[in-house]
């Protein structure tokens, strides 16, 4: 008995199935088993091989069997193992295969067919002439047929690899459907669904094609998650493709998935189709192409990429920190709108949008032509980088920024503590506003060496508060005539120069003036910059450094000058328990702070910190015994001056000293010489907030001698009357800052005289040990009032001649023992140029 399957005209051309009528007829060429209604048959690899055909209610157990084709009518088909030819079922019927080997290679139609029916097919092979999976619909119902493919399931077919109809539903998970011809398809829809999980879709021309049927208004459904979609020489998806319009499709790409087409596309939409694609934690790369007349929204999210183009898209949004590479390319007229939110990115142009809004740090790089009157929103910290063409209006508000490539144009600027950035002192811009409003910042590239500047026009009406940030320079501006760097035709807008109100130029300022329409830069001669003024108290920095590290041995010369032997200073002098400790070594911690007035500048605080060791000993010099010794050390000072810059500078310094106490007449002479070597560095933040910085390296050489007389009075006390010469020198030198400020600062020396007085009391403690309390006061006076600095040639006088009032206190404690010693003092100055606002030491020596 032969079985003859009879199918509509329209079946066979891919569109829908509505009816099969299955034919008996008797024959030799083969044999053809039926199963009655409500019958059950199982059959194995022993039984013949036939045709099989199961009738309403019936069931078919295939078990490792082999057969040709079987058809059923609400039946159900288990087969597991084996092979068949073409299985065709309807009406409700049910297909449970389970590594089943399905081969339609030698005729016409799908090797699987369902209408209106279900199947679940796991680990097996479909393969066809033609169509390797069909799933279907009667015509007059809406159910449809459901197929899922599981367990590596793969369909090797011809022309197409699965075709799926209105109302009906194909899943597949870990498995691959495959058209090889090259103009197959790997999936078909037509108002239909398809869920895809780990699995791969390819087709000769596209991985996936989504139509309509012509009496449906149904949408399709595409979910792909961790899924490959490849057309070999088209699109990976091509929605709209056989003319009928109006076709609607919801496309979710998730999970790393991919879409591969060979012509370049990811999708493309065409015959009026309408798609909203999400692409969710997937990478991209390929065209979205929508043909005029069609639409699509496309949302990129939680990270998605995609390299390639946007053509024709009339939504976009791209948000959690989303990428995209290439261009957004709207119709013209189309009204579309492009979002990026939450951190995303665009390296591309935008053209012909209604609308680009850029939200919460996120950033484009590229030209933005919008329609004619469309707008522009950046906000909360995004930027732009790029030409804004055609803008109505733009907006930007809370530290968002317009980066400028190019002159530009916008008809209405509002400004909400935005920022734009026009050009560079490479590359100088013009900005033309219609009409300003708002609170904003304009950053300035301004070459003010020669007159070039960016350039604000606007031709309108001008109101709010504003800010020009103009780029500082160090070197000197060719001309003195004043910049003009902006024109404003009307309105009450103020413009300043922000917190600064000056702009460095060289080794003066720029002060913004409105004269007219014309907003100005206007030279002031009076005011120094910041690269000057840190130039100028690095300069004057080596005095007061040597000042601290003098004072700081003056201590100790004072401490050793009464101490031939460590008890010289105390009543017990003639002791002969004393022992005769005629060496020491020492060291000595010190800090202090001065506050200088620079009489170019704003002043400045100097903050020094420093360590030194010593030794010394006694001998016999011209019949007189000394205390000689030498010393090292090293100190830190950090300038604080205004808006942010600094300066510092490390001394390494050496010397001797040597120290003489008559015992009988109470007179005592102090001497000190050393050396230093200064590594002085410079960090200057400019009017515009950039930074600058420059350094050298000079030596120095200083020493003073101090004449006093201890008087001892009744009860322990005691006064030391005493006068001291200093004087110091540090070498010449030139350096550049990087911004391109000169600096040539010349010698630098020093002449200082003071007369002071220090008194105390020697206290003798129960244990034995000495306590000696002191207090002090001294007026010192500098006598060199020149000291030249030039900087961009243009001199410089950084006169520090003043008075100072110091003062200061003492503690000193001997232990019983007298063989080791502890001191520390506290003191300041006060002077008309230079004061001391606290000092602070603390020493210990061991006496041997």
């Amino acid at each position: 008995m032969t079985a003859v399957f009879l199918l509509p005209t329209s079946a066979l051309a891919g569109w829908r199935v509505t009816s099969i009528t299955f034919v008996m007829l008797m024959g030799s060429s083969a044999q053809a088993a039926i199963i009655p209604p409500g019958g059950t048959q199982t059959i194995t690899n022993a039984d013949p091989i036939e045709n099989w055909v199961l009738n309403p209610g019936s069931t078919l157990n295939a078990i490792g069997a082999d057969t040709l084709d079987i058809s059923a009518n609400n039946a159900t088909l288990n087969a597991t193992g084996g092979s068949t030819g073409r299985i065709s079922a309807q009406i409700n019927s049910a297909l449970n295969l389970t590594a089943v080997a399905v081969d339609n290679s030698t005729g016409a139609g799908a090797a699987v067919l369902i209408s209106n029916s279900t199947a679940d097919i796991a680990g097996s092979q479909l393969t066809s002439n033609d169509i390797g999976l069909q799933i279907s619909r009667a015509n007059s119902t809406q159910t449809g047929s459901r197929a899922s493919l599981t367990g590596g399931t793969t369909v090797v077919a011809l022309n197409g690899g699965a075709f799926v109809t209105g109302y009906s539903q194909l899943n597949l998970t870990n498995s691959s459907v495959q058209g090889t011809d090259a103009a197959s398809y790997g999936v078909r829809l037509t108002n239909a669904e398809m869920n895809a999980t780990g699995s791969t879709v390819i087709g000769g021309l596209n991985g996936l094609q989504i139509g309509r049927e012509l009496a449906l208004a149904r949408a399709s459904a595409v979910t792909l998650n961790q899924t490959r979609v490849e057309g070999k020489s088209g699109s990976a998806i091509s929605v709209g493709f056989q003319g009928r319009p109006d076709v609607t499709a919801a496309i979710n790409v998730l999970n790393g998935s991919q879409l591969i087409g060979g012509n370049g596309s990811v999708l493309e939409v065409n015959d009026g189709a309408h798609v909203d694609l999400t692409v969710d934690r997937s990478a991209l790369t390929g065209n979205v192409v929508v043909a005029a007349g069609s639409s699509t929204k496309a949302q990129f999210q939680n990270g998605a990429s995609l390299n390639g183009n946007l053509q024709n898209v009339a939504q976009v949004t791209f948000d959690g920190q989303s990428t995209m590479n290439g261009d957004v390319l709207a119709q013209v007229g189309s009204s579309a709108t492009v979002l990026l939110d939450n951190g995303s990115t665009i390296n591309g142009n935008v053209e012909n949008v209604a609308s680009l809004s850029l939200n919460k740090a996120s950033s484009m790089t590229g030209n933005v032509n919008t329609e004619t009157n469309g707008s522009v929103l950046l906000d909360n910290g995004s930027m732009l980088t790029g030409q804004i063409n055609n803008s109505g209006n733009l907006n930007i508000n809370n530290a968002a920024q317009w980066v400028m490539t190019g002159d530009s144009n916008v008809q209405r600027l509002a400004l909400n503590d935005g920022v734009v950035r026009m050009g560079t002192n490479e590359q100088f811009q013009q900005l033309n506003v219609g009409d300003l409003s708002g609170k904003g910042t304009f950053v300035m590239g301004t070459d003010l060496g020669n007159g070039d500047t960016d350039f604000l026009n606007v031709t309108g009406n001008a109101s709010g508060q504003h800010q020009l940030q103009i780029t500082a320079t160090g070197t000197t501006p060719v001309t003195a005539e004043a910049v003009k760097v902006g024109n404003i035709a009307a309105g009450d807008a103020s413009f300043s120069l922000g917190g600064r109100e000056t702009v460095d130029a060289g080794t003066f300022v720029y002060r913004l003036a409105k004269e007219g329409q014309g907003l100005y830069l206007n030279t002031d001669k009076e005011t120094v910059s910041t690269s000057s003024n840190t130039a100028l108290a690095l300069a004057g920095s080596a005095r007061s450094v040597l000042n601290a590290e003098a004072a700081m041995l003056s201590d100790q010369l004072g401490d050793r000058s009464l101490s031939v032997r460590p008890e010289a200073s105390m009543r017990s002098m003639n002791d002969s328990s004393v022992k005769n400790l005629s060496n020491s070594v020492w060291v000595r911690t010190y800090g202090n702070q001065y506050n200088v007035d620079n009489a170019y500048g704003d002043g400045y605080t100097q903050n020094q910190t420093g360590i030194t060791g010593g030794a010394d000993t006694t001998v016999d010099l011209g019949g007189r015994s000394w205390v000689v010794g030498g010393f090292v050390g090293s100190s830190h000072t950090k300038m604080d001056l205004k808006y942010g810059s600094s300066a510092t500078v490390d001394s390494l310094n050496a010397g001797v000293y040597g120290s003489t106490f008559d015992v009988e007449s109470g007179v005592f002479v102090n001497v000190m010489a050393k050396i230093n070597q200064f590594d002085n560095k410079a960090k200057v933040t400019m009017s515009d907030g950039t930074r600058a910085k420059g350094d050298y390296k000079a030596l120095g050489a200083s020493g003073s001698v101090a004449v006093g007389k201890h008087i001892r009075l009744k009860d322990d006390y005691f006064v030391e009357p005493q006068v001291q010469l200093s004087t110091g020198v540090t070498q010449s030198d030139s350096y550049r800052l990087d911004n391109g400020l000169e600096v040539k600062a010349d010698t630098m020396r020093s002449f200082q005289g003071k007369v002071g007085v220090r008194g105390g009391r020697v206290i003798t403690l129960d244990n034995g040990s000495l306590l000696e309390p002191s207090l002090s006061t001294a007026v010192n006076h500098e006598f060199v009032k020149t000291n030249e600095v030039k900087i961009n040639d243009e001199s410089f006088d950084d006169d520090r001649a003043s008075s100072a009032i110091e003062y200061g206190a003492g503690l000193k404690w001997t232990p019983a023992q007298r063989n080791w010693q502890v001191s520390g003092q506290v003191g300041g100055s006060k002077g008309t140029t230079v004061s001391q606002d606290w000092s602070g030491s603390l020493r210990l020596s061991y006496f041997f």
